[in-house]
């Protein structure tokens, strides 16, 4: 006459994106963080003891990839739930699809794991595109804060600057114990090249400069103490996070040293000049001399106009030429006539004459005195 079933029911969780879907698009830079969540809906009247969810990754060579990603506390009838994930993407540049389970098959007879109405509606596949980084990086490298052609003199003492800007603001290269991006070989005067280490000591110093900001600027500071005279050569080896090296050929560029302090005889340039003309000199040694004076005079040995270093603009260990440029009028601002005028240099150092280092350009000065034309 009757059946009557006495039973416990079981709860349905359903994958519910209309609830909720966070997700950054179907195509993302890498290096860029993929945000991904939706939600997951308790829609039968019973609880749910707990909640198990896999994540995983299938790449566009078909490997897998697990997200971790805990157990979830009980998930009451009529509640949902919505955890933002965030997945790295470098190494996944290509299609790759996002796959989640809740409620998984892990049995071995393919038992979910609690007892639940129905699968199908608890799984889902998300499909994105990774572009790769393809872009190189910019490095730049700077000599006491100038850039010099090859075999350039420079100080002694250099402070060498290697920047490297990256364009993606995503791949970071913002850890200070990671300089594996960086490799620095100094070949000295006697042929011996060497890698040089980041380390701090009395003899070499040379830092890492982290990225801080999204502008993905990093530095290096390297301050050698060159002791020998003689042609030394610098390789830079620089890549990005993505492995873009900063161009097809790797950064090199020879340079010059002389450790004792010398001045070269110093020239104006243009000469003969009608507006304005400069000076161009090359000093040597670790440091800037502290004095420095330009003195021109008439042909009768009349000082007419004195030049003094604070006025000449930047100057340091190499070719200088001068930012000042003498126009042609005297100490007062008065316009000079056209003709002849004899100019010398004094520099010291600590109170010693600085030693005029010989060039081709000596035999055009008589006792250190060189000839200037002024024509209008």
């Amino acid at each position: 006459n009757r059946w009557q079933l006495l039973y416990d029911p079981v709860p349905e969780a359903a994958l519910n994106p209309y609830l909720g879907l966070v997700s950054e698009g179907d195509s993302i830079q890498e290096g860029q963080d993929y945000s991904f969540a939706t939600a997951i809906e308790n829609i039968s009247a019973w609880d749910m003891d707990s909640v198990l969810v896999n994540y995983w990754i299938q790449t566009s060579s078909n490997e897998r990839f697990d997200i971790p990603y805990p157990r979830q506390d009980s998930l009451r009838s009529g509640e949902f739930l919505l955890d933002t994930l965030e997945i790295e993407t470098l190494g996944l540049e290509g299609t790759n699809s996002l796959w989640i389970e809740v409620n998984p098959r892990i049995g071995s007879n393919g038992e979910q794991d609690q007892l639940e109405q129905y699968y199908f509606n608890n799984l889902a596949q998300l499909r994105f595109h990774v572009a790769q980084d393809r872009v190189n990086p910019i490095l730049d490298v700077t000599f006491d804060g100038r850039h010099i052609l090859d075999g350039e003199m420079v100080s002694a003492e250099p402070r060498i600057t290697m920047r490297l800007d990256d364009e993606n603001p995503f791949l970071l290269m913002d850890d200070p114990a990671d300089t594996s991006f960086f490799s620095i070989f100094l070949k000295e005067p006697n042929g011996f090249q060497r890698r040089v280490r980041f380390l701090e000591s009395e003899q070499e110093s040379m830092r890492f400069l982290p990225a801080d900001d999204s502008r993905n600027i990093s530095e290096i500071q390297f301050e050698p103490r060159l002791p020998q005279d003689g042609r030394y050569s610098l390789l830079v080896i620089a890549s990005d996070k993505s492995g873009n090296a900063s161009g097809s050929v790797d950064y090199r560029i020879s340079f010059e040293v002389e450790q004792e302090s010398s001045i070269t005889e110093v020239l104006n340039y243009p000469n003969p000049f009608t507006t304005n003309t400069r000076f161009v000199f090359t000093l040597t040694g670790s440091q800037v001399p502290d004095y420095m004076k330009i003195q021109i005079m008439t042909i009768t040995g009349r000082v007419v106009k004195e030049i003094f270093k604070e006025e000449l603009g930047p100057i340091h260990i190499g070719k200088n030429i001068t930012e000042y440029a003498w126009d042609g009028t005297d100490m007062y601002g008065d316009r000079l006539a056209n003709g002849v005028y004899l100019y010398r240099v004094i520099t010291r150092d600590s109170g010693a004459d600085l030693e005029i280092r010989e060039t081709a350009a000596s035999t055009f000065f008589k006792k250190g005195f060189g000839k200037m034309y002024l024509m209008r």
